[in-house]
C-alpha cells in the first residue's frame, strides 16, 4: 500500500495530492493511509518566461510544489544563461519542462528504494489536478519496476 508525503498541508495542495493518488490508484495500486510505502514528490520547471524569471532558469513548479515530501529535496542545477543571449532577435518562448523526482522510502523510514525521474512538456493551460493525476497514473505504473528512458 502506498501513501504520499505531503510537506504543504493547504488545502490547494491537499486537493492535487488526492489527484495525484487517484491517479496512483488508477494504475492499480493500492492507496492509503497505512501505507508501508510512502512517496515523496519533488519538481522544478524549466523555460517559459512568466514571472519575470529568464527563459531557461530553474523554478519551482508551484502548482504540483505542495506534493514534495520532507527529508531529502534535490533540485535540478540551474541551467547556466552565460553566453546565451543572442545577439540577433531573441526566438520564440519555449514551452516549459515539468521535470519530476519521486522516491519511495519503506514506511516512514528515510531508506530510499526506488528513484523515479520524469520530464515532460508543459504545453497550453494545463488542468493542475489533471497533471497530477496524470504524473500518478504514470508513477503508479511504474512504481517498483526498472524503466529505462521511456515515453509516456
Amino acid at each position: 500500500m502506498v501513501d504520499l508525503d505531503i510537506r504543504d498541508r493547504s488545502p490547494r495542495n491537499l486537493a492535487l495530492a488526492d489527484r495525484f493518488l487517484k491517479g496512483v490508484r488508477e494504475a492499480g495500486v493500492a492507496v492509503g493511509q497505512e501505507a508501508n510505502v510512502l512517496l515523496h514528490v519533488s519538481t522544478s520547471r524549466l523555460g517559459g518566461t512568466s514571472s519575470g524569471t529568464p527563459r531557461g532558469a530553474e523554478r519551482t513548479y508551484s502548482e504540483l510544489g505542495g506534493l514534495a515530501g520532507g527529508g531529502m529535496r534535490p533540485r535540478l542545477p540551474p541551467v547556466p544563461t552565460t553566453g546565451m543571449k543572442a545577439s540577433r532577435s531573441a526566438a520564440p518562448a519555449a514551452q516549459p519542462l515539468l521535470a519530476l523526482r519521486v522516491d519511495a522510502t519503506e514506511g516512514k523510514n528515510t531508506r530510499i528504494i526506488w528513484v523515479a525521474s520524469l520530464q515532460c512538456q508543459m504545453t497550453g493551460r494545463p488542468d493542475d489536478g489533471g497533471v497530477a493525476q496524470e504524473l500518478g497514473r504514470v508513477i503508479g505504473g511504474a512504481l517498483g519496476k526498472r524503466v529505462e528512458r521511456q515515453a509516456f
